[in-house]
């Protein structure tokens, strides 16, 4: 799937348990209305284990629709979460374009 077929949403700030029910719904919405979501991080702030558990959710309900999940420009305090959990490979990156 290309990125111009996958809904954009861009997240900005922090995205921990303060915020993620917060995201939950229109980032599931995004999912079930298009062929996919292309998530720019590039604005994020911080990100914890709420915040990556939100991750991997999208991750497995886009597996189950047979959709993709990319991820977008993720900030250095995103990539420094995902290098920790050893989950950088996992949740792929998409280009930056």
């Amino acid at each position: 799937m290309s990125a111009a077929t996958a809904n954009p949403v861009r997240l900005a700030g922090e995205l921990t348990v303060q915020t993620a029910a917060q995201h939950k719904d229109t980032l599931l919405s995004a999912l079930e209305t298009g062929n996919g979501v292309t998530l720019d991080l590039s604005d994020v702030s911080e990100l914890d284990t709420a915040g990556l558990q939100l991750l991997l959710l999208l991750k497995r309900e886009a597996a189950q629709l047979g959709k993709t999940l990319g991820l977008l420009a993720p900030s250095e305090p995103v990539q420094d979460v995902l290098r920790l959990a050893r989950l950088d490979l996992h949740l792929n990156h998409s280009e930056d374009r």
